[in-house]
């Protein structure tokens, strides 16, 4: 038997085991689904393969530290392609577009050709962007075990965002769209993103990419979870799927048992939850969720939480022509009574093997919110067939929208794959379809979650969930920060990723 078990198998629970088998630590990682991978998945569907997780990636930079845990976990290093793009976005608005360029000097110069009524908004936009490259996510030690020295490095390193920081933390992207007169520059701002989160979060994604670090790997989720798992097996690790936890027994302060729905009993010396806080408070009983976890998910206003509806059409043609993405304006629709009228689109052309030759495929991306999760939950578990016919709906209302914004895709167009936030939360558990963690919203002090519960010796926690806004990064580094946090309480830290060659 293992001394350390790994309930889930996403990234953060891959990620955990990477580094417990390079700290000498033998582990087990048991995942209810049939496959690992947990949120980053994909899948084959009438012979395209349809990726539901990564567009672009935090770390990607090779100077950065979490560069460093993606080559440590076998997704990123040497001979590991990255598609970088020149542009993160596109936004067309009524014929006219603007991009969001990696070269912020283009970018500078096509926003005051489109709005010069805003120069001193868009100055201080790119100004900021500049400013915010600076940021740097410690990701090699969790934040307690970091000594003055290192903090100090970091605060040091970042002193041109601080006060960019301290002059717009209080908005929230929709604030701050307002600031611009011009309606593209609006929605440049406002359409990508959800309104609720602050500001920062959108200098944060756009100082990231124009710096290179966040960037595709060639392959997309298939790839980070494959890689992961072969890194994991590959040093002695083992993976059982299939094998759904339904309660974890507690003596004192031990957590002695976990019991699996097959009947079968777990009993390892040590225990790092990577699963969804909701599913992990499930199996541990309300009494041990804290004051983080508490306080998240009972004020909606300053943590709320979102999904998306996902609809891929296969293409009868190639799509090198259509941009990589691109939001437009269009046709007012309906979903559950509420009015969308932009669409997101996504072009898989520079992924070769997601569709087959001569064809393409294209991903719709539509935000949803607690209430709409509500939505396709209740329509799903009362009325399956009103389920499918909603989403067979919605898909040939986007399909006019497409055709009409796209001429060129008049009559090739056809629906492989609908995603709704139920399907979310269907396959990996996401707390009511929630794909991320919570939104990070201007209205509290953005806080980081020890990933340890008062009153239990050998329980971690590891996942997105316990640093905002949660996404890739956030899983893959909060898995490290789970193995080393064992060895610390264990007197053993200088033992991390050493006993065996990285």
């Amino acid at each position: 038997m293992a001394s350390l078990a790994i309930i889930g198998g996403g990234v953060s629970g891959l990620a955990a085991g990477i580094y417990a088998q390079l700290s000498g630590i033998d582990s087990e990682i048991f995942e209810s689904h049939t496959i690992v991978g947990g949120q980053c998945t994909a899948w084959k569907r009438k012979g395209f393969h349809i990726d539901n997780c990564v567009h672009w990636m935090i770390g990607t930079k090779q100077e950065t530290e979490t560069y460093q845990v993606w080559k440590d976990v076998g997704v990123l290093g040497e001979g590991k392609k990255i598609l970088r793009h020149d542009y993160f976005l596109k936004v067309n608005i009524d014929g006219i577009t603007a991009h969001v360029w990696r070269d912020l000097d283009k970018m500078r110069a096509e926003l005051l050709a489109i709005a010069p009524e805003d120069e001193k908004e868009i100055k201080k936009l790119i100004r900021a962007i500049k400013h915010f490259q600076a940021i740097k996510l410690p990701s090699l030690k969790p934040k307690e075990q970091m000594s003055l020295t290192d903090n100090l490095k970091l605060v040091l390193s970042m002193l041109r965002a601080i006060p960019v920081a301290a002059r717009f933390g209080k908005m929230s992207i929709e604030d701050y769209a307002k600031c611009f007169k011009n309606p593209m520059l609006k929605a440049l701002i406002a359409n990508y993103l959800p309104k609720h989160y602050y500001v920062l979060a959108t200098f944060y994604m756009y100082a990231m990419f124009s710096l290179g670090n966040a960037d595709l790997p060639l392959g997309g989720s298939d790839m980070i979870t494959n890689r992961m798992r072969d890194r994991y097996l590959a040093l002695g690790g083992k993976i059982s799927c299939r094998k759904k936890a339904i309660k974890l027994t507690v003596d004192g302060t031990h957590v002695t048992q976990i019991n699996f729905e097959d009947g079968t009993v777990n009993e390892p010396e040590n225990i790092i939850c990577a699963t969804d806080p909701d599913v992990t408070f499930k199996l541990l009983g309300q009494d041990y969720m804290d004051d983080f976890f508490r306080k998240c998910y009972s004020d909606k206003k300053s943590y709320p939480i979102f999904s998306e509806i996902n609809i891929y059409f296969a293409v009868d043609i190639s799509t090198d022509f259509l941009p990589t993405m691109e939001i437009f304006n269009c046709e007012p629709y309906e979903i559950a009574g509420k009015t969308y009228s932009k669409i997101c689109m996504n072009n898989y052309a520079d992924q070769p093997k997601f569709a087959p030759e001569g064809k393409g495929l294209i991903q719709i991306l539509i935000d949803q919110y607690e209430d709409d999760y509500d939505y396709w939950d209740n329509l799903y578990n009362t009325n399956r067939e009103a389920y499918k016919q909603a989403k067979s709906d919605l898909a040939d209302e986007i399909k006019i929208r497409l055709e009409k914004h796209y001429p060129e895709l008049q009559n090739i167009l056809s629906v492989v794959e609908i995603v709704t936030p139920k399907s979310f939360n269907r396959y990996t558990g996401a707390y009511k379809g929630s794909y991320m963690g919570f939104i990070q919203t201007p209205y509290v002090k953005k806080e980081i979650h020890p990933g340890v519960l008062k009153g239990l010796d050998n329980f971690y926690l590891a996942g997105q969930w316990l640093q905002t806004p949660g996404g890739l990064p956030n899983a893959v580094i909060t898995g490290r920060f789970a193995v080393q946090r064992l060895l610390k309480r264990n007197d053993k830290i200088n033992t991390f990723c050493c006993l065996k060659n990285n």
